[in-house]
């Protein structure tokens, strides 16, 4: 299964000025998409076409390794660990520059042009909730810990005391 990106590029060309220069000055773009947990896909772009290919390209120029930690990094922070690109990481450094300095409003591309459910993930992913929520968790746990830690202190503070009589 193929999906065209033409709309989303033209969408995002619009927004974005100078986007479309810029990704067209190192076009054509061949790689390998490694999802943690799905099939390998393949991005293709030059000057006619721009797809999303449902199987791997047996001749990618780069391959970005996927998992939950890097598409956290590409999203939030605009980083991605060297050792999650294999293949030309020059030319995939430029490729992912030029997307983040693009300043298009993400989630609302990929609600226009793939639904609500998508579009809310995003959301979720690039609002501090997600982030506050991961520290809400460990803080909790955290405070868990030092609860803890106090009861066995006084109990200990107990016991010496009872020694000591």
């Amino acid at each position: 299964m193929d999906i065209s990106l033409n709309t989303v590029l033209t969408e995002a060309y619009e927004i974005s000025g100078g986007l479309q220069e810029r990704l067209e000055s190192i076009y054509p773009i061949e790689c390998n998409l490694n999802f943690s947990g799905l099939p390998v896909m393949s991005l293709c772009l030059d000057h006619h076409e721009q797809r999303l290919k449902a199987s791997a390209s047996k001749n990618p120029q780069f391959t970005l390794i996927i998992d939950s930690n890097t598409t956290w990094n590409l999203l939030k922070e605009q980083t991605i660990p060297s050792d999650k690109i294999e293949g030309d990481s020059e030319l995939a450094l430029m490729f992912l520059i030029i997307l983040a300095e693009s300043n298009i409003d993400l989630e609302l591309l990929i609600y226009n042009n793939f639904g609500t459910v998508p579009g809310l993930i995003i959301r979720k992913i690039l609002s501090q909730d997600f982030l506050n929520d991961n520290e809400g968790a460990e803080n909790i746990r955290v405070r868990s810990l030092q609860t803890s830690l106090r009861n066995i202190s006084i109990r200990m503070d107990r016991m010496e005391q009872k020694q000591a009589l």
